[in-house]
């Protein structure tokens, strides 16, 4: 199974950029959802990630596991790949490991259990998705940060509030 991102119907430049840069560093692929109903995309892809706009910005990502019946629901903003390093850089390894600093250790199983299905993660790869605490401690929850080796990659995602739903059907 691999890891599909897709977007609401007509999204901006800035969220099919952010979508694009997502499925780049977890060796994904991003789905072009046109007038595709949302209910024909879940019948062929029991896990998924959907990116929504606030504003033209990409501001939601929705994190659906249909087999576990849960859906985790991330309040963003983001820093695009361009933005963080001025390139466009692609997980050729189709692994990546994930760390959890700090306060965010408490979201450790959720987002192992997301990702384990997709067999992306290894502890041996040199791309890393960092859950990293915020350290003034208010707003923002926390942050999730790609690199490789020690070098931000991006993009970055900035996690403003996070809720886990339990759903019966998604649509």
């Amino acid at each position: 199974m691999e890891v599909v991102i897709t977007t609401s119907r007509k999204p901006s430049q800035r969220t099919r950029s952010f979508v694009k840069d997502l499925a780049r560093v977890l060796a994904g692929r991003s789905l072009t959802r046109g007038k595709t109903p949302i209910r024909e995309i879940f019948s062929r892809y029991p896990k998924i990630i959907i990116v929504e706009e606030y504003k033209g910005n990409p501001g939601k990502l929705k994190l659906y596991d249909l087999k576990e019946k849960k859906l985790i629901l991330l309040f963003i903003s983001v820093k695009l790949q361009r933005e963080v390093c001025s390139k466009k850089v692609e997980n050729k390894e189709k692994k990546i490991k994930m760390e959890f600093y700090g306060d965010t250790k408490v979201y450790k199983d959720l987002f192992y259990n997301f990702f384990k299905d997709f067999n992306i993660i290894s502890e041996n790869s040199s791309f890393r998705m960092c859950f990293e605490e915020n350290p003034r401690g208010d707003e923002p929850l926390f942050y999730i940060q790609f690199y490789r080796e020690d070098k931000k990659i991006g993009p970055l995602i900035i996690v403003k509030d996070l809720r886990v739903l339990d759903i019966e059907d998604p649509t």
